[in-house]
């Protein structure tokens, strides 16, 4: 009976090694791309110029709407339709108006442009970017802040340095680049080429939700949507070589704001509940409690592709993931960005209470930011929230920025993404494209309404410790990578209105 046991047992064995063998040997070899297309010549140093004016525009969206210079914003634009008269020139430009509580006259400021094509039968591609910027600070006595001024657009040692020079100028005035080129070379497309140009992305993106409205109600259903998210990443630990990373579904975006209340007073007689306190451990609580963090289908099928560009070893645990998961995910789990991909974070942003030292608040706020994976929604994270505080003596309510549910998830090997594969693989030869999911909010998200084929893709060559100054000190665009980017965009639009 025992040795039945044991002879059942090494059968078992040899047959899940050679399964698990035979899976690795079977995963396709990285190669190099055989047929790369012949890219237009560009000049990079007028390039940069260019994008050097672009920063100087300080087209700053504040937190409070009101507090914008909107102006600012109309003589940007005029800067753009001057610099870029070609292809205004054959794109039907209208100025869409946004409206809000605060401001009931409206924006007239979110850009929708249409290059009509040929073949009405075709259902147009959409390319997005956006005018906005964050804030930046900047104090020139300090060591620790930017090597120059952020909204000088200096170009020194082959970057443009700046506020918006990756997000969203550099998108932005690339595409206008190309697209200019492309219009001055007498190009006619078969299919339409929409170009929506928001002006609030960073504060909720009332812009694009607008243009998607006003094309909505004319019946137009895009192919495929193309915006911000993913670049071409160089220097990833662990993985060699440009690794092109195309989003094919962005996370959902959620503010709520917990308000504490308790009795305010004197800190020398307190009592045994105060708002701080009751706050602070609302807060540890709702963090000892996470989402759940686990592999979906975008990270499974990015996993999978990635082993052609590992080592046997690797290829060995990432082609038999059905076995090897659990390990796999650990480690996946111990990185931040990863994590971030794998389920619903939770991240307290701004906490406000207390005017003095020995007076006892009698409320207590904190925001509490949610990053929402496609297995969660805005009420389940809302119903999660309220259950782990359980605590009536604080009030949970959605903050002033509008929420947003995680997007479809877009095809994947099908439909758009082998064109824009196709595109990446002919501008990039040696890049390998992996499908993920961007953890970021974009304005593509409104796009779904109308189509659930949004790709979130900028042909750029970015190391990590670039991705890092997006949002924070010395934002800068290699002059090289922008040039680069220039002459990728002419391409995809040559062969998107083809």
């Amino acid at each position: 009976m025992i040795k039945k046991i044991l002879l059942g047992f090494l059968t078992l064995s040899i047959l899940i090694i050679t399964i698990v063998l035979v899976r690795a040997l079977r995963v396709p070899k990285d190669e190099i791309y055989q047929n790369p297309a012949k890219l237009i010549d560009v000049d990079a140093d007028n390039l940069a110029q260019n994008l050097s004016t672009a920063i100087k525009f300080k087209t700053v969206t504040m937190q409070n709407r009101q507090d914008t210079n909107w102006e600012v914003f109309v003589d940007f634009q005029n800067w753009l339709k001057t610099t870029y008269g070609d292809f205004y020139n054959s794109v039907t430009s209208e100025q869409i108006a946004t409206k809000h509580e605060e401001h009931e006259e409206g924006e007239n400021l979110a850009q929708l442009n249409i290059w009509q094509g040929s073949d009405s039968s075709l259902n147009p591609i959409v390319f997005m970017a956006h005018m906005d910027v964050v804030p930046a600070k900047y104090d020139a006595s300090l060591q620790d802040g930017w090597s120059y001024p952020p909204f000088d657009g200096v170009i020194k040692d082959g970057f443009v340095y700046g506020r918006g020079a990756i997000d969203d100028k550099g998108s932005l005035i690339a595409m206008l680049e190309a697209a200019n080129r492309l219009a001055q070379s007498g190009y006619k497309p078969k299919r339409s080429l929409i170009f929506a140009f928001g002006h609030d992305e960073e504060i909720a993106g009332m812009g694009a939700k607008a243009i998607v409205d006003r094309l909505k109600s004319q019946g137009v259903k895009p192919y495929a949507v193309i915006d911000e998210g993913g670049a071409i990443l160089v220097g990833m630990d662990g993985m060699p070589g440009k690794l092109a990373m195309l989003g094919v579904a962005e996370k959902g975006y959620l503010t709520l704001v917990l308000k504490a209340k308790a009795r305010g007073g004197h800190s020398s007689t307190p009592p045994k509940k105060t708002a701080i306190g009751m706050l602070s451990k609302a807060i540890a609580d709702l963090q000892a409690q996470p989402f759940k963090i686990s592999r979906d289908e975008v990270m499974t099928k990015m996993l999978e592709t990635s082993a052609r560009r590992q080592s046997f070893s690797k290829k060995i645990l990432l082609a038999n993931l059905w076995l090897f998961g659990p390990l796999v995910e650990s480690k996946l789990k111990s990185n931040d960005l990863s994590r971030a991909m794998m389920g619903t974070t939770i991240a307290p942003t701004i906490i406000n209470a207390g005017i003095k030292e020995n007076a006892l608040p009698r409320e207590a706020t904190a925001f509490i930011n949610f990053r929402i994976h496609s297995r969660d929604s805005i009420a389940s994270v809302k119903q999660h929230v309220k259950k782990v505080i359980n605590n009536p003596d604080i009030e949970i309510s959605y903050g002033d920025n509008i929420g947003s549910e995680p997007s479809p998830i877009s095809q994947i090997e099908s439909g758009p993404y082998l064109w824009l594969k196709d595109v990446i693989n002919q501008s990039f030869p040696d890049a390998l494209v992996l499908p993920n999911t961007v953890v970021g909010g974009t304005d593509s998200r409104y796009f779904a309404a109308i189509t659930n084929d949004i790709y979130r893709f900028a042909p750029y060559i970015f190391t990590p410790q670039d991705v890092e100054r997006i949002h924070g000190l010395d934002e800068r665009m290699s002059v090289e990578a922008f040039a680069k980017a220039v002459q990728v965009y002419y391409l995809m639009f040559e062969k998107a209105g083809g």
